[in-house]
């Protein structure tokens, strides 16, 4: 099993993604091409707020995820190596899912870039801009 990276060591730690305050995150996946692919995973099943984390609430696979891209296990499949990063976490997945399609609409048209659709129908955070501040650094870590 591969295991998950910390793409900037300064946010974030693996031990972060289980620590009550996160139901998703987004992800990154290089491959040893120079391909890469973005995405999101739900830490745990059922729950996409995480004000909605219980005690009985089940971790999904986010361990050992790879992604649902067919593109990606086909890769994975044909022995391509890769190297799989958190890139942030967040909240709630519906945050997860609009940082998501905006780094996939910015990088998605790139010749490295595996993605080939956004997928994603979301509410916009009113939050003073504090999306937009994670999405801005997430687009200067990755250019």
């Amino acid at each position: 099993m591969k295991e998950w990276k910390v793409y900037n060591s300064n946010e974030w730690t693996i031990d972060d993604i289980t620590s009550g305050n996160y139901a998703a995150f987004l992800y990154l996946m290089v491959f040893e091409t120079g391909e890469f692919y973005i995405g999101m995973k739900h830490i745990y099943v059922k729950v996409r707020d995480a004000k909605k984390i219980k005690d009985t609430s089940k971790e999904s696979n986010w361990k050992s995820y790879t992604s649902s891209s067919n593109s990606v296990k086909n890769m994975i499949e044909n022995g391509v190596g890769y190297e799989k990063y958190l890139l942030w976490c967040f909240p709630t997945s519906n945050q997860t899912a609009l940082v998501e399609a905006i780094l996939i609409g910015l990088f998605g048209t790139r010749h490295d870039c595996v993605n080939k659709a956004v997928l994603c129908k979301s509410r916009l955070p009113k939050d003073n801009g504090g999306t937009f501040k994670i999405v801005q650094q997430l687009i200067q870590e990755l250019q």
